[in-house]
């Protein structure tokens, strides 16, 4: 893998990505609707335009696709959930399909199975939860999700297409933009100091996060390793976090601070979920590598650093992938 086509380069996870690529040496270049600052290569496109994207693309050539942009949340929109989630990932397929690339990597969500946070909570049939676990989606947002999943994975199975399926849990990081957006709220509370609110209903609750580093370590592991071809993986951390653990991590970077729940979303809305990971570790020898707490002190160094002066001024608009809420 030389040569890289990243969408939503400039997105929550995205950004993250592209910076470990280049720092791998890899040519990468970016792909959106609207061209970012910066000297990243980029190909301006509109995913949901067939004809445009293809003229765009006319001429390049990747070793790999990297397919991130995606609607981080419902919109409340399903023409537009389904026109960009489903159409725009069909037509980058298509894309990839006639260019003959060596691996395409897509970006899904735990959502997939059927946790959303906009949705009533299901107990899972058995914890913790692994690829193998029945999808029952049952609102637009994960229904998409898991459409792209079939969709990728057909590509593979019919046409050839090297495709594998990352099924990402709630990702925490700085910047806090698209799919993240909730952790910049967060990051403002940090940088008060005064009180500071937790993806939690509850400090019994018992959900499990995914570092933005670990989620680019994967997609990169996904990309290169032969037995990621065909498969769908969970993309988490190594272990579950309970809001009570969630606190004291929290307490340990800034003592003074009070913590309490009511962030206003929670992956398990006050119930209990986990997630497996062997999967990875047995087919493509991946273990994520940074805990909550690594997590946590990232963002803090960010705000420590000015991050919260960057404004949205790191964004080109594009959607990107990430952790999964909604408003309540």
């Amino acid at each position: 893998m030389k040569d890289v086509l990243v969408t939503g380069a400039t997105g929550y996870v995205g950004r993250e990505l592209v910076r470990q690529l280049l720092e791998m040496g890899k040519a990468v270049t970016g792909l959106g609707r609207t061209r970012p600052k910066g000297d990243l290569p980029f190909i301006q496109a509109d995913l949901t335009d067939a004809e445009a994207l293809e003229k765009a693309l006319d001429g390049s050539s990747f070793d790999c696709i990297m397919h991130l942009a995606s609607l981080p949340g419902d919109t409340g929109d399903p023409l537009q959930m389904v026109e960009l989630n489903v159409n725009g990932l069909h037509n980058l397929l298509e894309c990839a399909r006639r260019a003959e690339v060596k691996r395409f990597v897509q970006a899904s969500s735990i959502s997939a199975y059927e946790w959303y946070p906009g949705t009533k909570f299901n107990p899972p049939d058995y914890m913790p939860v692994d690829e193998d676990h029945p999808c029952r989606p049952k609102d637009i947002y994960s229904t998409t999700k898991r459409m792209q999943e079939e969709l990728a994975l057909t590509y593979y199975h019919q046409y050839d297409v090297p495709t594998t399926v990352l099924r990402l849990t709630a990702v925490i990081g700085p910047h806090g933009q698209g799919g993240g957006r909730g952790w910049r709220e967060f990051a403002v509370q940090l940088a008060e100091g005064v009180k500071v609110q937790i993806p939690h209903f509850s400090t019994e609750e018992l959900c499990h996060y995914v570092d933005y580093r670990d989620v680019a370590r994967m997609h990169i592991a996904a990309g290169e390793h032969p037995g990621a071809v065909g498969e769908i993986f969970n993309c988490c951390g190594a272990s579950p976090t309970r809001g009570s653990e969630f606190v004291e991590i929290i307490k340990a970077i800034v003592p003074d601070i009070e913590v309490e729940c009511g962030f206003p979303w929670s992956m398990a809305q006050g119930e209990e979920i986990s997630f497996d990971m062997s999967k990875a570790k047995n087919l493509i020898d991946f273990e994520p590598a940074y805990t909550v707490a690594d997590s946590i002190q990232s963002i803090k160094d960010w705000v420590d650093a000015g991050g919260l002066m960057e404004g949205d001024a790191a964004s080109d608009g594009t959607y990107s992938a990430g952790v999964e809420q909604s408003e309540r």
